[in-house]
This record gives structure tokens, C-alpha cells and sequence, in this order.
């Protein structure tokens, strides 16, 4: 993101919401203690968009095959090849919290390999060989249906593809972190 750029959002206040927005706005703050991220400020130029979007992304954060630790390192992943800096901001500590290690984080950050092992680095391969060819070696495939699961495999697609989505709004609207 470039810097000294002009954001291109107004963040919202519930005063000025229209009436498609209002129930949308408040769904998203009480399913955050009250607060409404960012993106969604943008997203809710669209009310439908964003409620689809907050939706799918409590979903696919919340309630798929994954642990928080292996979501949380797709989203870092995600965030690094867009160079998401909001998505980076919000997501570094919430890695660290679910238990992505610090050099792991550190060398996602520098753009270095990570040492991992696991699901972990299963996890890692897959996101960073499709961010890097745009494809899935057919061996990296089977390997991650045999040890996750279809289920989990496409829902771990859909995380890579949510928060490529939400990289590439909050970076035409470039918000900051």
C-alpha cells in the first residue's frame, strides 16, 4: 500500500446508516462486542455484500476443520502475498494468540520460508504453492485430502479466497491499519 495515500472509506456512524444498513451494522457490532471492523465500513456501501461477507467470514474463522492456529497462519499467508497491511495489523496478534509461533510469523512477515512441520506446514505448502504457481501439485493435493479431508481442503480454499476478497477491497479502498 502506498504511503501518504488518502483512504477512500467514511467510517460509518450508526446515525448516518441507511435503513438497508442499519440491522447489517448492528448484526456485525453485536457479534463483536460492539464494534465493526473496517472492512465492513466498506463492505456496507453494498448491505447485502456485507452481510454475506460476515457471514461467510464467521464461518470460515469460527466453524471449519481447522484450529484457529492453522486458520490464522492461511490468513497471515493471505495477507503477506497481497501485502495486506489492515488484514496483516489484525491478524498478527490473533496468530500469535492461536498459537502460530513468533519465528513463523517473523519469516511469513520477511517473505522467508517457515519452518514447520505437521499440519502446519501441510497448511503453509498448499497456500503459498497456489499464492506462487496459481495451482496445487497433484501430490500436495492428495496429501492434504488424505490427512485433512475434502471438507476441510475446500474450506481451507475458502479462507485463502475470503481474505484474498477482503485484501483486495480494503486495498482499492485503501484502508490503512
Amino acid at each position: 500500500m502506498l504511503s501518504g495515500v488518502t483512504e477512500r472509506y467514511t467510517p460509518l456512524t450508526s446515525e448516518a446508516l441507511t435503513p438497508a444498513q442499519k440491522p447489517i451494522y448492528e448484526a456485525i457490532a453485536a457479534a463483536r462486542r460492539g464494534a465493526v471492523p473496517k472492512p465492513f465500513h466498506v463492505l456496507l456501501q453494498s448491505p447485502e455484500l456485507a452481510d454475506h461477507a460476515q457471514q461467510l467470514g464467521a464461518f470460515l474463522r469460527y466453524r471449519t476443520g481447522l484450529p484457529p492456529r492453522l486458520s490464522e497462519l492461511a490468513i497471515l499467508i493471505t495477507a503477506k502475498h497481497w501485502d495486506a497491511q489492515y488484514e496483516w495489523s489484525v491478524h498478527e496478534s490473533e496468530a500469535r494468540r492461536a498459537g502460530v509461533p513468533e519465528d513463523v510469523i517473523r519469516a511469513i512477515a520477511n517473505g522467508e520460508p517457515a519452518a514447520l512441520t505437521g499440519d502446519d506446514a501441510l497448511v503453509y505448502e498448499l497456500a503459498t504453492s497456489y499464492y506462487a504457481t496459481r495451482d496445487v501439485p497433484d501430490e500436495l493435493f492428495a496429501r492434504a485430502v488424505a490427512t485433512l479431508g475434502h471438507k476441510t481442503v475446500v474450506e481451507l480454499a475458502g479462507i485463502l479466497g475470503y481474505y484474498s476478497m477482503l485484501a483486495i477491497v480494503m486495498g482499492i479502498y485503501r484502508v490503512r491499519p
